[in-house]
C-alpha cells in the first residue's frame, strides 16, 4: 500500500494529460498549392460582378457641361460623362448617348447600368422613338450594352436576353418571365437589377403583370397576393385597377370574388367601406363601383346572419332568399350579435373579415339591419317579426349605425316608431313577403 498521498494524485494527473493530448491531436493534412488558391481565385474573379447599382450624384459642374455642350460646347470630359450616365434627364436623351457612339467610350458596367436606369424611368418618351430603326435611341442603347464583355453579373444577363430590357415589347415580356415561375417582385427585379420606380417596371411591366393574371383563375392568388399587394403602386393606378375588378363579369365567378373580397377588405388602402374609418379610401372610387362591392358584402351579411346566427340554422320563414332578392337595392347592412351568439360563433368570427364589422347589442337576441336609405328594416334571431322604420324614425333610435356602442333589443323592437311590424307568418292565405313588398314599394324600394 502506498502511504505517500502524492504518489496517487500525480499518476492521476500524468492519465488526466496524455487522454487529452489523445484528444486534442489532429493529424496534419497537406494540401496542394492549387486547393488552397481555388477558393481564392473564385472569389477575385467574382468581385463587382453582383453588386448592385446605386446611382451617382452628378456634381454641378458636370451638369454645366452638358448645357454648355448643347449650345456651344465642342467635347465633355471623360469623367463628366461617366456621372452624366447616372442622370436619368441626360442619359436618355439621344444626342447624349449619339456623343457616347461617336466617342467609342468603353463604358463600365456602372455607366451602362445608369443609361439603362434612365431609359426605364422616361419610358414612355424612349418608346416613342423606338421601333428600332437605325440611328433610333433604343438601338443605340442596345449597342452600347452589347458591348460589354466584363463579369457584372446584370450586364451579362442584359446581353442574353436583350428584348426583356431594352425593346418596345420589354415590359410584356417581362411581366411574362415574372409571371412564369410566380416570382416575387423584389426577387424578380434583383435578378434582373431593374429600378422599381422606373415608370417602365411600375407604370409598364406591373401593369401588364396585373393585366395577364386578371381573367385566369389560377392566377387569382398570385395576383392579389404578390402584385397588386405591392405597397408601391400609385394611388389613382391602385383603385382603377380594383375598380376594374369590381365592374368585371370575370369576378362573378365565386372563388374569384370570394379572393377580391377578402383582398379589398384586408387591404389598408381600402377597407371595408361601410366603416367610417374607410371612408377616405373610397372617396375617389366611383360609385358604380363602390355600390356593387356594397352588394356582395349585404349578401355576404345575409348568409352569414341566415345561416348561421338563426337558431339551430334553420329559416322556416324563408328570410334569407327573401332578402338575399332586394341586395340590388341595399345601400348597406350590418349584423349585431348578443354575447351569448358572439361567444357561440367566436371561430367563425375570427377567421372570416368578412363579418369582421359586426356590432353588439344586449339581449337575448341578435338583430340583422338592412339599410335602404329611405327605409330600414330590422330582423331578430330569435322574434317572429321584422321591423320596418322610416330613415327620419329610425335615426332617433339609432343616431348612428355604426357605434361601437351595444345597442339594446327593445330598443329595435320599437312598435311606436316602426312604419310596419311584419310577423313571419306563411299560410295558405298569409305571406309577410308580401306585406313587406307593398310596404317597400310604396316608398321607393322596389325589386
Amino acid at each position: 500500500m502506498n502511504d505517500n498521498p502524492s504518489t496517487g494524485s500525480f499518476d492521476d494527473v500524468l492519465k488526466k494529460l496524455k487522454l487529452a493530448a489523445t484528444t486534442i491531436k489532429k493529424t496534419t493534412e497537406i494540401k496542394s498549392i492549387n486547393k488552397i488558391i481555388s477558393p481564392l481565385i473564385t472569389i477575385c474573379s467574382t468581385v463587382g460582378s453582383n453588386k448592385p447599382y446605386k446611382p451617382l450624384y452628378v456634381p454641378e459642374e458636370y451638369m454645366q457641361q452638358w448645357k454648355d455642350f448643347l449650345s456651344k460646347r465642342k467635347n465633355i470630359e471623360p469623367r463628366a460623362l461617366r456621372y452624366l450616365c447616372n442622370c436619368p434627364e441626360v442619359a436618355s436623351d439621344k444626342r447624349f448617348l449619339e456623343y457616347l457612339q461617336k466617342e467609342q467610350m468603353t463604358l463600365s458596367a456602372r455607366s451602362l447600368q445608369g443609361i439603362v436606369r434612365a431609359c426605364h424611368w422616361n419610358w414612355s418618351s424612349v418608346v416613342q422613338e423606338s421601333f428600332l430603326k437605325k440611328g433610333d435611341l433604343l438601338e443605340i442603347v442596345r449597342n452600347l450594352v452589347s458591348q460589354y464583355k466584363g463579369p457584372n453579373r446584370i450586364l451579362r444577363k442584359w446581353n442574353s436576353s436583350i428584348d426583356n430590357i431594352l425593346s418596345p415589347e420589354a415590359p410584356q415580356l417581362f411581366a411574362t418571365e415574372m409571371i412564369k415561375d410566380f416570382k416575387t417582385i423584389k426577387e424578380h427585379t434583383e435578378l434582373w437589377g431593374i429600378d422599381i420606380q422606373s415608370a417602365f417596371f411600375k407604370d409598364n411591366a406591373m401593369v401588364n403583370a396585373v393585366h395577364r393574371c386578371r381573367k385566369n383563375i389560377n392566377l387569382c392568388r398570385y395576383l392579389f397576393e404578390e402584385l397588386l399587394a405591392w405597397q408601391l403602386w400609385g394611388n389613382t393606378v391602385f383603385k382603377n385597377m380594383v375598380r376594374k375588378f369590381i365592374l368585371d363579369d370575370f369576378f362573378n365567378n365565386e372563388t374569384a370574388r370570394e379572393t377580391l373580397q377578402k383582398f379589398i377588405l384586408s387591404d389598408n388602402r381600402l377597407g371595408d367601406p361601410r366603416l367610417p374609418r374607410n371612408n377616405r379610401n373610397w372617396l375617389d372610387v366611383d360609385s358604380e363601383s363602390r355600390n356593387r362591392f356594397l352588394q356582395w358584402l349585404s349578401a355576404e351579411d345575409i348568409g352569414f346572419f341566415f345561416e348561421n346566427v338563426l337558431p339551430d340554422k334553420e329559416d322556416p320563414h324563408k328570410r334569407k332568399t327573401f332578402w338575399l332578392s332586394y341586395v340590388p337595392r341595399l345601400i348597406s347592412s350590418r349584423p349585431f350579435l348578443c354575447f351569448e351568439d358572439e361567444t357561440r360563433l367566436s371561430p367563425i368570427l375570427r377567421d372570416n373579415i368578412k363579418v369582421g364589422h359586426f356590432g353588439k347589442i344586449q339581449g337575448g337576441n341578435s338583430a340583422f339591419i338592412l339599410d335602404f336609405g329611405r327605409l330600414k328594416v330590422v330582423e331578430f334571431s330569435r322574434v317572429g317579426a321584422c321591423y320596418i322604420y322610416t330613415e327620419k324614425e329610425f335615426n332617433k333610435i339609432v343616431p348612428d349605425l355604426w357605434s361601437i356602442r351595444p345597442f339594446t333589443e327593445g330598443g329595435l323592437r320599437d312598435k311606436l316608431r316602426c312604419l310596419g311590424r311584419i310577423r313571419h307568418l306563411i299560410t295558405y292565405n298569409v305571406d309577410w313577403r308580401r306585406e313587406v313588398v307593398k310596404i317597400l314599394a310604396s316608398h321607393g324600394v322596389s325589386l
